[in-house]
Order: structure tokens, then C-alpha cells, then sequence
């Protein structure tokens, strides 16, 4: 006699429906039905258009994936210079920050003037930084050799000193805005008579 507590046996029967054959005897059916010929070209074709359509919105999914990738890189080009026409009126600040230091005479001691020298030295440097924190850099001119891309020529001097278009002198200062021209240099460069 079973335990009460005990629970009954329970058997397991298979999931797979079965059939009979004529003679009575147990078969599985196949995994597949088999279809008549009209139904299985009719599968065929919406396999075939199920297939396209997969394939058109794989491109749609990529082509959208895309798009977000050149939104981006287009917002964050924008982000980098939309603050140009602003920093270029700071420019016109520096530049006569610039020309206020290199007008006072090296050989003048008065002490009013030195302290208005120190003075607007500290501000001209205060101001490259706020432009160096704002990806505004200096071109390189003076002693270089002359790049159509970063400079412009105002004056040539011949010279057999030095090679034929070297910058002799920046007469403005150039910048580069995250490694755009922000505004070339205004140069001078060598001319030599010998060609």
C-alpha cells in the first residue's frame, strides 16, 4: 500500500503528434507536410518576398545608422567652430594689446610707463589664454617658410640672406581655430633677384 504523503507516478507521453498506418501499427508523421504543388510555389514566392524585404530594411537600418553618424560628426563640427565671428573681434583686441607692448621703447625707464607696461602685458597674456581654452592657437610665421594656406604675402623684399619665400616679418599675427584658419598672417617675405 502506497504512502499517503506519497504523490501517484505520472508518465510522460510525447509531445510528437502520431499517426496510424493502415494496418493499425503507431508512425510519427514527417517534420514537414507535404504540400501540393500550387501551395509550395505560393510558399516559395513569399519566401522570396519575405527575403527582399529583410534585405530592404537591413539597408534602411544601416542607412539610418549612418545618418545618425554624420548628424553627429556635423553637430560636433558646428559645436567646434560656430564661436568663430566672436573670437575673430577678440582677435582685433589682441592685436592692439600687442601693438600697445611693442610701442613702448625697451630703453624708457619711467616707472608710470613700466607699470602700464607690466599691466597690459598681464592683460595680453590673460587673453591668449581665454583663446588657447577656446582652441584658438598661433600661426607660426616668422622664419618659416611661406604657406599659402596660413599666410598672406602684404610685401616681398629681395634678399640673398635667406631662401626664396621665407616670411622676414609677420606684420599680423595668424590663428588657427581647432587647426582651421581662423586668420591667415599678414607677412613679408624674401624675394631673391637670382632665377
Amino acid at each position: 500500500m502506497a504512502d499517503a504523503n506519497e504523490e501517484p507516478e505520472i508518465e510522460i507521453l510525447s509531445s510528437q503528434a502520431e499517426a496510424y498506418d493502415d494496418a493499425g501499427n503507431a508512425a510519427t508523421l514527417p517534420d514537414e507536410p507535404v504540400l501540393p504543388a500550387k501551395a509550395q510555389e505560393e510558399l516559395e514566392e513569399w519566401k522570396k518576398k519575405h527575403d527582399e524585404l529583410k534585405d530592404k530594411l537591413m539597408w534602411i537600418a544601416a542607412d539610418f545608422d549612418n545618418y545618425k553618424k554624420r548628424a553627429l560628426k556635423e553637430k560636433e563640427e558646428f559645436l567646434k567652430f560656430s564661436q568663430a565671428s566672436l573670437l575673430k573681434e577678440f582677435l582685433v583686441v589682441v592685436d592692439n594689446l600687442e601693438r600697445a607692448v611693442s610701442s613702448i621703447p625697451a630703453e624708457d625707464q619711467d616707472k608710470g610707463l613700466l607699470v602700464l607696461k607690466q599691466g597690459v602685458e598681464l592683460t595680453l597674456k590673460q587673453f591668449q589664454s581665454v583663446l588657447e581654452k577656446h582652441g584658438v592657437t598661433k600661426v607660426k610665421a616668422a622664419g618659416e617658410k611661406f604657406d599659402p594656406r596660413f599666410h598672406e604675402v602684404m610685401f616681398q623684399e629681395e634678399t640673398d640672406k635667406v631662401p626664396d619665400e621665407t616670411v622676414l616679418e609677420e606684420l599680423q599675427s595668424g590663428y588657427l581655430l581647432n587647426d582651421r584658419v581662423l586668420r591667415p598672417a599678414l607677412v613679408k617675405t624674401a624675394k631673391n633677384s637670382k632665377k
